[in-house]
């Protein structure tokens, strides 16, 4: 009879100390996700941020370089040595077939 309580209170001692590692466990675990969410929060703050900062010096940039691209004329580029072309040449997309290949049996 005393082995069987003495049975009782040891499964009761190892039951409190499971309870107790779990609940400590679970504590931890939910500090960590608490402090991983609140920097993630702060971490996207400064994201944005950054890209409104980035946004602003592309449009700086894009002004820049439409009054840049509204000073090219004919003109200048006939002062920087460019010539006008007699006759354009293109290449065609479709090629007849007879062109260099690895894969001339597909």
């Amino acid at each position: 009879m005393v082995e069987k309580i003495k049975n009782k209170i040891d499964n009761r001692q190892n039951l409190f100390r499971s309870l107790a590692v779990c609940i400590t466990v679970c504590f931890v675990l939910y500090i960590y996700f608490v402090t991983h969410t609140v920097y993630s929060v702060v971490e996207r703050g400064h994201a944005e941020k950054a890209i409104a900062a980035l946004d602003g010096s592309m449009s700086d940039l894009e002004s820049q370089y439409a009054a840049l691209e509204s000073g090219i004329t004919t003109e200048l580029a006939a002062e920087k040595g460019f010539v006008a072309i007699a006759s354009a040449e293109f290449i065609s997309r479709n090629s007849s077939g007879n062109g260099l290949s690895l894969n001339t049996g597909l």
